[in-house]
């Protein structure tokens, strides 16, 4: 018995990083969807985005406190400019642009979309010498193709949507299709626009943790300073409407909670500690699996329309 229990922490202290990715982007598809509620019941994706940044950064807050707070650097500017640049592109823009082009598209092409990120933070990694490529290797030529691949199942699921496929009738909730879900051009590019400033925060963030190396105050920092930014546009675009900032015991609340725990809270410590021990590669490599629980939820559970050439092209990235 001590040896098989020896073996399961050896075990759980090999995959650890594995463990906790693959559970945050399993979060994160659940997460698509009841933001994707909350919208349909009238949250704005600027305001759910303040509301979310600050909840993560709360409840990070004591934990940096207690953990990091003998062993910080000092901020200097520049640090702190570095900071509030991987705050703009790691949280705030990002977060706005792709829930705005979910609302465009759909929670499962969105999360599909996403799958570029790997492939951007691959090339930006191979250009700024942080990760190498053996193009004669079998491995190199293995990721150059998985590049290929997956751009080329992310392009075709946004062009081509296919025909329509029943729609599952057992689910247990069901989520009427918006008429704002049909701009699927819009909305793709939105996506990718936070793809490609997620994958910048990614590369970002291995240079900064160098600096300054305790993820948890970092991810505090991120989430409070993004929340600050994103609070001036949302300002701007609901014109600071009671309406649109008031909350009470529904959907949106709900999704702000799950959100700003899971999201902000639990996803954003994960990736900037897998980050830090094993490269902003690693930590991407996981994104296909948000398409396909994504996918499965939308089906199985939500009873959304699926369309067969989305469907392939999720096979095809998986």
């Amino acid at each position: 018995m001590a040896l098989i229990s020896l073996y399961r922490m050896n075990l759980l202290a090999e995959y650890k990083f594995h463990f906790l990715m693959v559970l945050g982007n399993i979060g994160c598809a659940f997460s698509y969807f009841i933001t994707n509620f909350a919208f349909n019941h009238g949250m704005r994706p600027p305001v759910y985005t303040v509301y979310r940044l600050a909840i993560g950064g709360c409840v990070l807050l004591p934990f940096a406190y207690v953990i990091e707070r003998k062993r910080l650097p000092s901020l200097t500017a520049g640090l702190l400019c570095k900071i509030c640049l991987l705050s703009l592109s790691g949280t705030s823009l990002p977060i706005i642009t792709f829930f705005e082009g979910m609302r465009c598209t759909s929670p499962t092409v969105a999360a599909a979309v996403n799958n570029t990120i790997p492939c951007i933070v691959f090339v930006l990694a191979v250009i700024l010498r942080l990760e190498s490529l053996k193009i004669r290797s079998g491995r190199g030529m293995a990721k150059v193709a998985g590049s290929v691949l997956s751009l080329a199942g992310v392009t075709i699921m946004t062009i081509y949507k296919g025909q329509p496929l029943s729609r599952f009738k057992e689910a247990p909730l069901h989520m009427e299709d918006q008429a704002i879900q049909e701009e699927w051009i819009k909305g793709s590019i939105l996506v990718v626009v936070s793809c490609l400033s997620f994958s910048f925060s990614y590369i970002l963030q291995a240079k900064t943790l160098k600096k300054y190396p305790g993820q948890v105050s970092l991810a505090v920092w991120m989430n409070l300073i993004g929340a600050a930014m994103s609070a001036v546009y949302a300002a701007a675009t609901t014109k600071l409407e009671p309406s649109a900032w008031a909350l009470g015991f529904d959907v949106r609340l709900l999704a702000i909670l799950y959100g700003g725990l899971s999201g902000s809270g639990f996803l954003i410590f994960v990736q900037l500690w897998c980050t830090k021990e094993k490269g902003a590669v690693f930590m991407t490599m996981f994104n296909p699996l948000t398409t396909f629980m994504s996918a499965f939820v939308a089906y199985f559970l939500v009873g959304s329309t699926l369309f067969l050439g989305r469907f392939v092209c999720i096979h095809h990235i998986i």
